[in-house]
């Protein structure tokens, strides 16, 4: 099965909540509504106990094939915050322990991303729309909402476009693994629940495997 859920919620701290407060606007959306904040940091997850070096901000770049709202640009982000980098590497090697990602040395990728709405302004997280993001792996961390509606991920097969293979809501401390060649996903507008301002926050996790240069950075 291409797609998993599985609970994370003892690998949220507090310090990587406060870091959301934080997070400066990303400067590459269309329009003139701001609805999302964003950091941006890689790493190696290799086999090793030593501590990863983290490459942080950027430049991340996609195709336009890839991403029809941003691609085609080279794009750099704030510095991913420490408690993000930790959580992000706790992430990913528990997709590795439960078996749900091969053993293997991976480039790592991590997006913060808070995404917020209010009234008559919904916040969208794929403003893409129905989209791969390019790597082997992805996986998806829900770690805070507030007045949150709305914000559904379908996961689909691009063959079977009518026939999801995932469809929810992300609740706050579960992870959603994508195997990202074989399935594209979308995630619907976040609009408040209640009148008044709205958030989610996620973790994005991106595992490619890793380059004979990369590995020896590991």
């Amino acid at each position: 099965m291409p797609v998993h859920t599985f609970a994370c919620p003892d690998l949220v701290a507090r310090g990587l909540l406060k870091s959301y407060d934080d997070l400066p606007a990303d400067r590459y959306l269309a329009g003139d509504h701001l609805y999302r904040y964003r950091a941006f940091g890689r790493t190696v997850l290799g086999p090793g106990p030593g501590e990863p070096h983290w490459s942080l901000g950027g430049p991340f770049f996609q195709s336009k094939h890839l991403n029809s709202h941003a691609g085609g640009m080279s794009r750099t982000f704030a510095p991913l915050a420490r408690a993000a980098q930790e959580f992000a590497r706790a992430l990913a090697l528990r997709a590795l322990e439960q078996s749900l990602v091969p053993r293997g040395t991976y480039a790592l990728g991590c997006h913060q991303i808070r995404v917020v709405a209010r009234d008559g302004h919904p916040g969208l997280p794929t403003p893409e729309g129905f989209h791969r993001d390019g790597f082997s792996w992805v996986l998806i961390a829900c770690v805070a909402r507030h007045n949150a509606d709305g914000a559904i991920t379908t996961v689909r097969r691009p063959a079977a476009p009518t026939q999801p293979l995932h469809e929810g809501r992300l609740a706050v401390g579960e992870a959603l693994l994508l195997a990202d060649s074989v399935v594209e996903h979308h995630v619907s507008p976040l609009v408040p629940r209640r009148p008044g301002p709205a958030h989610r926050d996620v973790v994005v996790v991106t595992l490619a495997p890793a380059t004979a240069e990369e590995a020896r950075d590991a």
